[in-house]
């Protein structure tokens, strides 16, 4: 009953938001008012992070993280901060609380330039006003204009800080990557869409590729996996076929040459804007030997079609290629595990429920500890012979790889 709580505070696309801040800065009263009773604590310490499910009007609905006090984390060493920290890192939105009272102008420059480096949007919430003087609130709002001043104590507070909130996800939507780039579909191409066989696969994600195509002016024809030979015969004209990457080995026999071919979680990691980062990951393959360390990482909310990629279809030729012996990790959610130097590779999964942000924060993690990242997409374009042919069609400058 709990998982399935979780599941319903983190699945979707919510845009996720965290509070951080000092433990006594208000932080968990402006969570609990944001959130009302759709709460739920991801672990028995607490140290773990609580998420809620927040009404944003206009804006839809976000999740709400509230973290351990940054002065609690320092009681538990290095790891419990790290930890904290990437929760942040993965944030659409931070709100930084700040009691008025105990306003820290060098922790709050520290965090200001971290936050700036990382380049998360935040908004500086001053908790407690109402027990502040107003001078003192007065002279802060002429140094800090674009804060909030509240107290979880008087009505209308919350609702300013739900406004807020608001608009800047509103402002974030309009600046996100779409999932159909420029350039790669005009009005009037032909487009055929696979679905997986009912059940099988993720049908949100199908609908919004099939949405959004359609709104290109594109005339779309999904059709399962079964009939895509029957299709490519039918149809006079076909200029994009998108597949699900697992079927590469099957559809690669089927599509001629001269029909340009992608799939669903290469435009995905095209979204994020780390798709060459997951091709380069993907190339490293071919030098992965017994003695490697893999790690694959599940955030999406789990389907049959994920469990048997991540954990049937690609150990298995994993360990075709570079020996039984191969050494493969899993982890599950939205946290990496601590050292993540020691792996060798990270195959992250195609991060179609997860927020573009949430996978950018991974990259980066991986990225800092040195080690190649792929996505499901491009680890089976590359054990099928097709990354090359896949990848063109989303960078036409790119040269297609032998």
């Amino acid at each position: 009953m709990k998982h399935n709580k979780i599941s319903a505070v983190l699945g979707g696309n919510n845009r996720h938001i965290a509070l951080f801040g000092k433990n006594g800065s208000g932080k968990t009263s402006i969570f609990q008012q944001l959130t009302g009773e759709f709460a739920v604590s991801t672990g028995t310490s607490k140290y773990n992070p609580v998420v809620g499910l927040c009404k944003l009007g206009r804006a839809g609905n976000v999740t709400l993280i509230d973290t351990a006090g940054l002065n609690e984390t320092s009681e538990l060493g290095d790891q419990q901060v790290r930890r904290t920290l990437n929760i942040i890192r993965r944030a659409d939105i931070a709100i930084y609380v700040i009691d008025m009272q105990e306003f820290d102008r060098e922790a709050y420059t520290r965090d200001h330039e971290w936050l700036v480096r990382n380049m998360i949007p935040y908004l500086l919430v001053f908790n407690h006003c109402d027990e502040a003087y107003a001078g003192a609130i007065s002279q802060l709002k002429t140094e800090f204009p674009d804060a909030i001043f509240i107290s979880t104590q008087t009505p209308g507070s919350i609702s300013l800080l739900r406004a807020r909130l608001s608009q800047m996800v509103r402002a974030i939507n309009m600046q996100e990557a779409p999932l159909i780039p420029d350039g790669l579909v005009k009005p009037g191409d032909y487009v055929l869409l696979l679905m997986a066989p009912f059940g099988g696969g993720p049908v949100r994600n199908e609908h919004e590729m099939l949405t959004q195509l359609v709104r290109r002016g594109v005339r779309v024809v999904a059709v399962e996996e079964q009939y895509l030979e029957a299709a490519l015969q039918e149809i006079p004209r076909i200029d994009l076929v998108i597949a699900y990457a697992r079927s590469f080995n099957k559809v690669r026999d089927i599509v001629p040459e001269n029909i340009r071919l992608t799939s669903y979680s290469l435009l995905y990691g095209l979204q994020t804007g780390e798709l060459d980062t997951f091709i380069e990951g993907a190339n490293i393959i071919g030098s992965l030997n017994k003695d490697s360390r893999v790690l694959i990482a599940e955030g999406c909310m789990h389907s049959s079609m994920h469990r048997d990629i991540g954990r049937v279809k690609i150990p298995r030729a994993l360990r075709k290629l570079a020996g039984e012996e191969l050494r493969i990790d899993y982890s599950f959610g939205l946290d990496l595990p601590d050292e993540i130097e020691k792996y060798d590779l990270v195959i992250h999964c195609s991060g179609c429920s997860m927020t573009q942000r949430s996978v950018q924060a991974r990259v980066e993690i991986c990225r800092e500890a040195g080690v190649p990242i792929a996505n499901y997409g491009t680890v089976l374009a590359a054990l099928s012979g097709m990354l090359g042919r896949c990848a063109a069609v989303l960078q036409p400058e790119r040269q297609e790889e032998s």
